[in-house]
C-alpha cells in the first residue's frame, strides 16, 4: 500500500525546511572557508549567494 500523498501545506513545510537546511550547510562551508571572516559578513555572502543562486 502506497502512503497517502502530501497535502500543499505539508509540501510548503518539507520545502521550507530543506531549504533551512540547504542555507545551513552553506553557512558551514563559508565559515570553513573563511574562518577570520565576521559572522555578520558570513551571513551577508551567505543572503547573496541565495539570492544570486550560485555557489
Amino acid at each position: 500500500m502506497l502512503p497517502p500523498k502530501p497535502t500543499p501545506s505539508q509540501k510548503l513545510h518539507i520545502a521550507s525546511a530543506l531549504y533551512a537546511t540547504a542555507k545551513k550547510v552553506k553557512l558551514a562551508a563559508l565559515r570553513n572557508r573563511h574562518p577570520d571572516w565576521p559572522e555578520q559578513q558570513l551571513l551577508s555572502e551567505l543572503n547573496r549567494r541565495f539570492l544570486l543562486l550560485r555557489d
